[in-house]
């Protein structure tokens, strides 16, 4: 049997609960970039168990490239995209949430000469929301300015190279062709 000091405690017990979980009714956390982050890590952990589909990339890069997506029935979670060039070689990963893509890391790596060996390694990491970059982690891990001048720039030129990709990843074709 409960006194009246249990009775009192347990409504503030649920409330803190409640609170600290910090859950919207679609089950994100209110900090998108957490709710990514999750979604990044279920992502992974899920992958071996997603269907793979590799396409040879043309005219991206200089030396080719491939993609490599995962499919969780038909949708696209994952897609695995390596630019190759004498100079570098350049993975970017894509993530897909709900059919949209939620977050791109991009890593670039610079020889010391022609196909050589690694000498710098460049990281980025973008953000997305509803077809919206909300965070762009620059090259030296500081946070772009979403009022920059490249920011609008970089928000659609990855969205569409996303759709591309996609698109391509899900087609018959072997290959996928830069349409530029």
């Amino acid at each position: 049997m409960l006194n009246k000091v249990s009775v009192r405690i347990i409504p503030v017990i649920v409330l803190l609960l409640s609170v600290s979980g910090l859950q919207l009714a679609d089950g994100q956390t209110q900090d998108p970039i957490e709710s990514i982050r999750q979604h990044y890590a279920s992502i992974n952990q899920s992958a071996p168990r997603y269907r793979r589909v590799k396409k040879e990339l043309w005219g991206f890069s200089p030396e080719g490239g491939e993609l490599v997506a995962y499919f969780h029935g038909p949708s696209v979670m994952k897609m695995v995209a390596t630019f190759l060039g004498e100079s570098g070689r350049a993975v970017e990963e894509y993530y897909y949430w709900n059919g949209q893509v939620i977050f791109v890391l991009s890593t670039d790596n610079r020889y010391d000469k022609p196909f050589g060996k690694v000498v710098r390694k460049n990281v980025t990491r973008l953000y997305f929301r509803d077809h919206k970059l909300i965070r762009w982690i620059g090259e030296d891990g500081k946070e772009v300015a979403s009022d920059s001048a490249e920011y609008a720039t970089k928000q659609g030129d990855y969205l569409k190279l996303a759709k591309l990709l996609v698109d391509g990843a899900k087609s018959k074709s072997r290959s996928i062709e830069s349409p530029d």
